[in-house]
């Protein structure tokens, strides 16, 4: 007789981790386009461009360290980073 097996999260789990991680993904490439737009200045910012770096790194680091599980982490990295991603498009949308 076959053990009945239960998946190891909720379906509401995996939607919220994957929405957290592409929050992450876009803060990243948002990031990322920074220190290229910065790299090509006649002069460029190397202590923004060492920040940036910086945010990028810890945004992978938090990306690699929660659960599909872990609810309140979840929840708190989807808004925190879905802040970020509001607040530059918001910037970007005044220019």
């Amino acid at each position: 007789m076959t053990a009945k097996t239960y998946p190891l999260w909720t379906q509401n789990q995996a939607i919220a981790y994957e929405a957290a991680l592409e929050a992450i993904n876009d803060v990243i490439a948002g990031y990322s386009e920074q220190v290229d737009i910065e790299s090509q200045r006649a002069i460029p910012d190397q202590a923004r461009i060492d920040w940036l770096e910086l945010r990028t790194t810890q945004a992978r680091e938090v990306a690699e360290s929660f659960a599909v599980t872990d609810d309140a982490t979840v929840a708190q990295v989807l808004m925190e980073y879905s802040a970020i991603v509001r607040e530059r498009d918001r910037r970007e949308a005044a220019l």
